[in-house]
């Protein structure tokens, strides 16, 4: 099973530099990409950002979204309900063990926190602490 950040589903539905990258994994991926609560909202955030900052208009935006939410429909992208008590305090252990060391953001150790409690064995981020912390945390780290 595999989960991914904000950076990587940004880029998957998106078009940046990493964006060829981001399809060309999915593309070659034997396990299903898993995503849930915190990639909905935190994706629909990120593209919201990008609109305020006027890097993308509100069209791409909801482009983008709905060709995300189409693929959790077909099957692509494979949604799954999380226990948010149960990922908080797996992040408040990721938080006590590496912040301080690391400096990881807040959703950063979301993401992780519940790919290790759905049985992720790969996380696939373009950002690089939070590969870090993935890869500390024993996941297989894409693209």
């Amino acid at each position: 099973m595999i989960c991914a950040d904000t950076s990587y589903l940004i880029s998957l539905y998106g078009t940046d530099v990493n964006t060829p990258a981001a399809k060309q994994h999915l593309a070659g991926a034997t396990n299903r990409l898993v995503v849930h609560a915190i990639n909905d909202f935190e994706l629909g955030n990120a593209l919201r950002s990008l609109v305020f900052r006027k890097i993308i208009s509100p069209q791409q935006s909801q482009a983008w979204l709905s060709n995300y939410e189409a693929d959790k429909s077909n099957g692509i992208l494979y949604a799954t309900e999380i226990d948010a008590n149960a990922v908080l305090r797996r992040a408040e252990f990721l938080s006590v063990s590496w912040t301080e060391t690391a400096g990881h953001r807040g959703y950063d150790i979301l993401h992780v926190a519940d790919a290790t409690l759905v049985g992720a064995t790969e996380f696939w981020s373009f950002d690089g602490r939070q590969r870090a912390l993935a890869a500390a945390e024993g996941l297989i780290v894409g693209p």
